[in-house]
């Protein structure tokens, strides 16, 4: 497919060329943009429960409530980030992927200044004019009873709990080590902690591309190494 092909063989830029792709076909909606009102009526009927034949009236109730739980959940976690000074002093921007509660873009435009990822991101700016590390957040049907997938979109990160494809992998991202009172500001400044401390860096080219399958398969096999030899992350206290 087209697309497959611009992002396993933008080689050579950091993948400036495949976030340039993906800025051109992605659509979003900015965090002060959104519409409450319409946005919650849009969910609920993106996300409705299908009666099934011969499913129990009981559990089809439960996953009526669940869909509710995770709908009012998200529009909670939308109206503190709208509040949150990470988002007013322009270190991250967030938007809603294609107007889907369940589909979050956070980009990072800055991180610790000594660190040698925000000189990556400086030269990038200065080569490629792409100042930021763009991220997304996918929130399962379980949330928050279970954690949000987030990858690495672009530019190419590697490294410091990157894995191949982009996917993020820390212990507070998998079942295990999930806390439903996690919140997504929470997550993101643990996610720059992370990658500032683990020594993140910008790479010209990737040997796999960087998309949510290949991602999926990176994140679910680490998370099985981890579940049995341990975890090794950052302290909230790096946040």
């Amino acid at each position: 497919a087209p697309a497959a092909k611009t992002e396993a063989n933008s080689h050579g830029d950091g993948g400036a060329a495949h976030y340039r792709h993906l800025q051109a076909t992605s659509k979003s909606t900015p965090l002060g943009s959104v519409d409450e009102t319409s946005l919650g009526e849009k969910s609920v009927a993106s996300k409705s429960v299908v009666s099934t034949p011969g499913l129990a009236a009981g559990k089809e109730a439960a996953l009526s409530q669940a869909k509710k739980v995770q709908q009012k959940r998200l529009m909670k976690e939308l109206a503190s980030m709208q509040k949150a000074e990470i988002i007013k002093n322009g270190t991250i921007a967030v938007a809603l992927v294609d107007d889907n509660l369940f589909e979050w873009d956070v980009k990072i435009f800055s991180f610790d200044e000594s660190s040698t990822l925000a000189r990556d991101l400086g030269a990038m700016k200065r080569q490629h004019g792409i100042d930021n590390v763009w991220l997304r957040f996918s929130f399962p049907e379980n949330f928050p009873f279970a954690p949000p997938f987030v990858r690495v979109l672009a530019p190419y990160v590697q490294g410091g709990f990157v894995l191949s494809g982009g996917a993020i992998c820390l212990e507070l991202l998998t079942p295990q080590g999930w806390i439903e009172s996690n919140t997504v500001e929470f997550i993101v400044v643990q996610i720059m902690a992370a990658m500032v401390q683990g020594g993140s860096r910008i790479v010209q080219s990737v040997g796999r591309p960087f998309n949510v399958d290949e991602a999926r398969k990176s994140y679910e096999h680490l998370v099985k190494v981890h579940a049995e030899r341990g975890w090794a992350t950052p302290p909230a206290a790096l946040g």
